[in-house]
Formats: C-alpha cells, sequence, structure tokens
C-alpha cells in the first residue's frame, strides 16, 4: 500500500522543520512518497526540504515550476500526481502532533470502506495570540459520520492538513474545482457526493493560525464575508441540490455581521459551537 503525503509550501522557510520532521516520525508499514509542491518560494524553503531527504526512507518528488501559479493550481497540480492509494496533505505552516497520525486514518478508512475520505480534530494555534483551543467533542464515539449536507451548514473541517483521501477520488477529481476558490471546506463536501467523511476524536495534527496565513491573515468580518461568497459560488456548483443547509449556513453569517442585537442574541444560542469557535468575536 501507498501513502502520497503532499507537502504544500510557500514562503513557509520559518515552519517547514517542524512541518518535515512530524512527517518523517510517522509509523507506519506502508510505502510514503511526500509530494512536494512549492509554489516558487523567494525563500530559502525548498532548500531546507533537500536537506531531509538523506535522514528517512521516505521518497521526495519535486513537481517543477518556473513561476508561482496559486494555491488553486498548486493543489491541482499536487492532486494530480498522486498514484498512491491514500493521500494526505501537509501545509508547510502545519505539523502533526503524534506518530500515529497517518496510521490511525488508514485504519480506519480501511475498516470503513465506504467512506470517501477522513480528517482529525486539532489544535488551532493562535501563534500572534499565544493561544491555543481544540473543538469540543460531544460524544462517546472514536469517530463521527458526517455528510455533505451537514458540511453545507458550516465547515466542519477547518484545515487540509487533518485529512485524509481515498487516492482513486484524488485521480478523478472535477477540474471544475479547481476554478474556484477551494480548501477543505469545498473538497470535503465534493468527496462527499462519493461517500460519508469520517471525523476522527483524536488530536493528531495542528493548525497554525498566524498573519501570514492565506485565510488567517483575514479578520473575522472579512472571513465571514468571504464564506458568504463562497456559498453562492458552491450552491450553484451543487446544481442547488443543498441550498436549504447552504441557506441557513448563509442566514446565520449574515445575522452576525449585519443584524440587530437581539438578532445576535437569539441567534448565539443556536448556533453550532464549531461556528461559535469561528467567529468568536462576530457572536459576542
Amino acid at each position: 500500500m501507498k501513502i502520497n503525503v503532499i507537502l504544500i509550501t510557500y514562503n513557509h522557510a520559518a515552519y517547514i522543520c517542524q512541518a518535515l520532521e512530524s512527517i518523517l516520525m510517522q509509523k507506519t508499514e506502508h510505502e510514503v512518497e511526500i509530494i512536494v509542491a512549492d509554489d516558487c518560494s523567494p525563500d530559502n524553503t525548498v532548500d531546507i526540504i533537500r536537506e531531509y531527504e538523506n535522514k528517512t526512507s521516505f521518497r521526495f518528488t519535486y513537481l517543477p515550476k518556473d513561476k508561482n501559479i496559486g494555491y488553486n493550481k498548486n493543489y491541482q497540480q499536487a492532486f494530480a500526481a498522486c498514484t498512491g492509494d491514500y493521500v494526505a496533505i501537509m501545509e508547510g505552516d502545519d505539523y502533526w502532533v503524534k506518530i500515529n497520525h497517518l496510521q490511525n486514518h488508514i485504519d480506519l478508512l480501511t475498516e470503513q470502506s465506504a467512506a470517501s475520505m477522513s480528517y482529525n480534530r486539532h489544535i488551532r494555534l493562535f501563534e500572534d495570540q499565544n493561544r491555543e483551543e481544540i473543538f469540543e467533542w460531544t460524544d462517546n464515539k472514536d469517530y463521527q459520520i458526517v455528510t455533505t449536507e451537514e458540511l453545507a451548514l458550516g465547515n466542519r473541517i477547518g484545515n487540509l492538513s487533518c485529512c485524509m483521501f481515498r487516492g482513486d477520488l484524488i485521480r478523478n477529481l472535477d477540474p471544475k474545482l479547481f476554478d474556484m476558490d477551494i480548501a477543505d471546506w469545498m473538497l470535503g463536501m465534493y468527496m462527499g457526493q462519493f461517500g460519508p467523511l469520517l471525523y476522527l476524536k483524536e488530536v493528531t495534527s495542528a493548525y497554525r493560525i498566524h498573519d501570514n496565513g492565506q485565510w488567517s491573515k483575514m479578520s473575522e468580518e472579512e472571513q465571514c464575508k468571504k464564506v458568504i461568497e463562497f456559498i453562492n459560488e458552491y450552491d450553484k456548483y451543487f446544481n442547488y441540490k443543498f441550498t436549504i443547509p447552504f441557506t441557513k449556513h448563509k442566514r446565520r453569517l449574515e445575522i452576525l455581521l449585519y443584524g440587530d442585537k437581539s438578532l445576535k442574541g437569539r441567534l448565539k444560542s443556536i448556533t453550532p459551537e464549531f461556528i461559535k469557535n469561528i467567529y468568536r468575536k462576530i457572536i459576542e
């Protein structure tokens, strides 16, 4: 069995050592190929990565680029290079915190053969605020089953570095996906068309939130407005199949942004916890 680990990097010299070391510490009997998808970093990110090649039995494959192609197209090229049974992602400023991260996902996806992908709870590291948080777990199960319709109510994934996908689905991604702004949320909803998603209780990865991050550099208000734009675009892509849950999510966000205090107060009592965590300042 083969695992592809897509390493997505751009100007990550300050973080890439921790990301790489967390990949190389993984304990698995399976073949691991690290696909380095650097988007022409002007710093020495790639030079640092090359220093790790002789420290592991994992194979490194570098995707050639002569110019910056942007986040979406970089992912598209990386996915197209995958040949493994499973595909995991590591963004260059994130890292995995346990040696069983890969194996946990493989074991569960093997057991639950109908599932299209899996993702785990993770640590959200607010680097500029020197704090961290982990989303609460509400039951005694080791994993939860999540559908596209449930995801349309709000992003329950939150980060691509906590995800693992079945390789055959990755090799057949719709090219139209990459004409939109996509990340963990849209990719999860897309995968949900082919089988449920598995949400793992065990915390095995960390998502670094800092001012240089593509998403995290936005204010919560800007993120909220951007999600409303995504909803309109994604709803159209799915041919309005999930309009009802999308509309519920959009309405909540519009009240958070533009509603009066009484509406916000009532909304706070019915808003799912994962959305409260993301848009904490707006709600409060």
